[in-house]
Order: structure tokens, then C-alpha cells, then sequence
């Protein structure tokens, strides 16, 4: 079997794996496709992962949605995804996780973790050779990111 990267992610696809199980996870899985840039991972013709940038007003925000049955192409689904988050020409890119497989991913993807309150952490891509200059922020204090040095270098893989 082949592996893949359809771009645009189609909304079938946004639907499969973005939560479209109700109104408000129909709404923002729509947005998401529309107002950004969406990217499908594909195993032969089976829809192993979502990835997409959600343009902001510094830059883009990521978001991840992978398959359990992934696993497996986990180490290239990482690669594609850190080569595609370099090769983008936003200034910052963020990312905001809630889960733990959502950290670990991030991490993997070239993300430094910077604040946490519990059940939302926020990360900031420093790409490949920028990393190890950003200390993280104490967990659970919004102040603290604002003095952050990830929050002011700018993100360019």
C-alpha cells in the first residue's frame, strides 16, 4: 500500500475525524476547511490522519486529528508534518492541546510546550535547530507566558 497527503483534506474527511458529531463540531470542522489550510494522511485508501493551519492574526494556528490505527506510520506522519509546518511562511505557529496524545504529538511535530493550566497546554513551532532557548511558563499562570521568549522568536523551520 501507498501512503499519501491529499491537499486539501476533503469534508467528508473533516467530518470523519474533526468531532462532527454535533452542531458546534459541524461548525468549527467547517471553518477549519474553509478558512485554512487542511491536509489528509492517507494509507493506501484509508484515512489515517488529519492535519491543518488555521491562519490568525500573528500567524497560523495548528491542529492534529490522528487515528489510533496510525500508530504504525507514526514516524512518517511526524516527518510529513514538521516538513509541512517548516515550509509554511507564517511568522508564529501555535498549537493548543488537550489531550495527552496531543502533546506528544505536538512535541514530536517540532512544538515547544510553554504553559499549561491542567487541560489545556499551549505550544509555540520552533522548527528544527531553533529549539532549547524557551524555558516553560510555571503551570497554570496566564501572566507567565507573556515573558516567554517563544512568544516573541520568530517560527521559521
Amino acid at each position: 500500500m501507498t501512503y499519501r497527503i491529499d491537499t486539501p483534506a476533503t469534508l467528508f474527511d473533516m467530518a470523519e475525524l474533526s468531532g462532527a458529531n454535533t452542531l458546534v463540531g459541524w461548525a468549527v470542522a467547517r471553518e477549519m476547511w474553509s478558512g485554512g489550510e487542511t491536509f489528509a494522511m492517507r494509507y493506501g485508501d484509508e484515512l489515517v490522519g488529519l492535519f491543518g493551519l488555521y491562519p490568525t492574526e500573528t500567524g497560523a494556528e495548528a491542529w492534529f486529528n490522528i487515528k489510533e490505527k496510525a500508530a504504525p506510520h507514526m514516524l512518517r506522519l511526524i516527518r510529513d508534518i514538521r516538513l509541512t509546518l517548516a515550509s509554511r511562511s507564517y511568522p508564529e505557529i501555535v498549537v493548543i492541546c488537550t489531550t495527552d496524545a496531543g502533546r506528544r504529538i505536538a512535541i514530536a511535530s517540532g512544538f515547544h510546550l510553554f504553559e499549561s493550566d491542567g487541560e489545556i497546554t499551549h505550544g509555540k513551532f520552533v522548527g528544527r535547530g531553533q529549539q532549547g532557548s524557551c524555558k516553560p511558563a510555571e503551570t497554570g499562570s496566564g501572566s507567565t507566558a507573556a515573558a516567554d521568549p517563544c512568544r516573541s522568536r520568530q517560527a521559521t523551520g
